[in-house]
C-alpha cells in the first residue's frame, strides 16, 4: 500500500512537470505550416495601418494619378471617406482626360465639393512616353474633359503649378512615412518621376494599378484606330513604355488587372442607394451614375474604385504573386501585360473578388454608414 502512494505520488510530479513544459515549449502543427506554405494565392500588403504602441492606427498617405474616368470619380469620393487613407496630393495623367482641359473641373471638385483644400492638384503629362502615341477615342476625352456632363460649382482655387511627376517627387521626398500611388490611368507620370529621382522608389511603399489584363482578354474592343489588338487594356495600351518602366522599376506592385474586376457592374439597385443623400459628394455621384446608365443603356462597369479599395481592404480579392512585365513593341501585342514568373512575392495582381462584398463596402464607405 505504501509502495502504491509512492508510485502514485512520482506520477503526479512527473505530470505536473510535463505540464509546465507544454507551456514553455508550445508545439506547433507542422501540417498546417506546410499547407500555407504552399497556397498560390496570398493576401495583398497594398497599404499598412499599423497602430504605434499606446497610439491609434497611422493613416496611409496616397498620392493618387487619374485619367479623368467616371469610376476614377467615384474612387476620390471612395478615398475621401476612407478613414485610413491620407489624400496627400492628386495629379490629372494621361489617359481619358486632356489633363489641362480637364484641371478646372477637378478642381471644382476636390475643392468645392469634397473639401480638400489642403490637397495639391497638379497637371501631368499631355502626351505618352510611348513613341507609339495611342490615344483614347477622341469622344470619351470629350466627355471627360466636361466631366461627364455633370455640374460643378465655380471655384477661384488655383492649379499646383509643378507638373505632375514633380508633384510626386517632392511629395514622396517630404513625406515622413513611405507613400502609395495609386494609378487608375496611363503611368506616364510616374514613370517620369522615376526617371527624374530614382532615389524616390525607396520611399515608396507600393504602387496600386487599375490596369492589364493576365489571363483574360484586353478590353480595346475595336476603339483603338487602326491597331488590332485584343490583349491590352486601355490604362496600359496608352503608354505601354512608361508601364514597361514601372513594372521593371523595382518598387512593390499591388495591380487589379480585368482579371480581378471586369465583373464589377453598377446596378439600379445601388444607386438608388445614393439617391436624395445631403451630402454633396455622394449627390454627385449620384447624378453621374444616372447619366452613365442612360449612356449604357442599363447597368455600366467601373473598374477604377476597386484599385482604391485595395489600398487598405485586400480582403476582398483573389491574389497571385509573380515577376511581371509589359510588351512594348508595337504589334497586336503592344501593351499586353505579362506574368514571367511567380518568384517575386512583392508583387501581386488580383484574379478574382468578392463582388457582393465589394459592393457593400463601397456603398457603406461612401454613405458613411
Amino acid at each position: 500500500m505504501k509502495f502504491r502512494n509512492m508510485k502514485l505520488a512520482f506520477l503526479t510530479i512527473v505530470l505536473l512537470f510535463s505540464c509546465a513544459a507544454c507551456e514553455a515549449f508550445p508545439v506547433f502543427n507542422l501540417f498546417e505550416s506546410s499547407s500555407k506554405e504552399s497556397t498560390p494565392t496570398t493576401t495583398a500588403t497594398a497599404g499598412s495601418s499599423e497602430t504605434p504602441q499606446g497610439g491609434t492606427p497611422s493613416k496611409i498617405p496616397v498620392i493618387f494619378s487619374h485619367d479623368g474616368a467616371p469610376d476614377d470619380i467615384a474612387a476620390m469620393l471612395y478615398l475621401s471617406k476612407n478613414p485610413a487613407v491620407e489624400i496627400i496630393g492628386v495629379v490629372n495623367s494621361y489617359g481619358e482626360q486632356v489633363p489641362r482641359e480637364s484641371s478646372q473641373e477637378w478642381a471644382a471638385y476636390l475643392y468645392e465639393i469634397l473639401d480638400l483644400d489642403t490637397v495639391p492638384l497638379a497637371i501631368g503629362s499631355e502626351t505618352p512616353l510611348d513613341p507609339a502615341g495611342y490615344a483614347l477615342p477622341e469622344s470619351w476625352r470629350t466627355a471627360a474633359n466636361d466631366f461627364w456632363g455633370v455640374q460643378l460649382p465655380a471655384t477661384n482655387r488655383t492649379i499646383d503649378p509643378r507638373p505632375g511627376y514633380q508633384l510626386i517627387i517632392d511629395l514622396v521626398s517630404s513625406s515622413t512615412e513611405k507613400v502609395t500611388l495609386l494609378v487608375t490611368g496611363a503611368q506616364t507620370d510616374v514613370a517620369l518621376a522615376l526617371q527624374h529621382a530614382p532615389q524616390i522608389k525607396n520611399h515608396i511603399e507600393r504602387i496600386v494599378i487599375m490596369g492589364g489584363a493576365f489571363y483574360v482578354a484586353g478590353n480595346l474592343n475595336g476603339n483603338a484606330g487602326s491597331a488590332s489588338n485584343e490583349a491590352a487594356e486601355w490604362n496600359i495600351f496608352v503608354d505601354a513604355l512608361a508601364a514597361k518602366q514601372v513594372f521593371n522599376s523595382g518598387v512593390p506592385l499591388t495591380i487589379v488587372p480585368l482579371d480581378g474586376s471586369e465583373n464589377f457592374w453598377i446596378t439600379h439597385d445601388m444607386a438608388d442607394q445614393l439617391s436624395g443623400s445631403e451630402d454633396a459628394g455622394v449627390n454627385l455621384l449620384s447624378q453621374l451614375w444616372q447619366r452613365q446608365f442612360e449612356m449604357w443603356n442599363g447597368d455600366f462597369l467601373i473598374w477604377d474604385i476597386l484599385a482604391a479599395v485595395s489600398i487598405t481592404d485586400a480582403q476582398y480579392f483573389v491574389w497571385e504573386n509573380g515577376d511581371l512585365d509589359v510588351i512594348s513593341e508595337e504589334g497586336e501585342q503592344h501593351g499586353q501585360t505579362l506574368v514571367l514568373d511567380g518568384s517575386n512575392r512583392d508583387n501581386e495582381f488580383a484574379v478574382g473578388n468578392d463582388y457582393e462584398g465589394l459592393a457593400t463596402h463601397i456603398l457603406d464607405s461612401v454613405l458613411a454608414r
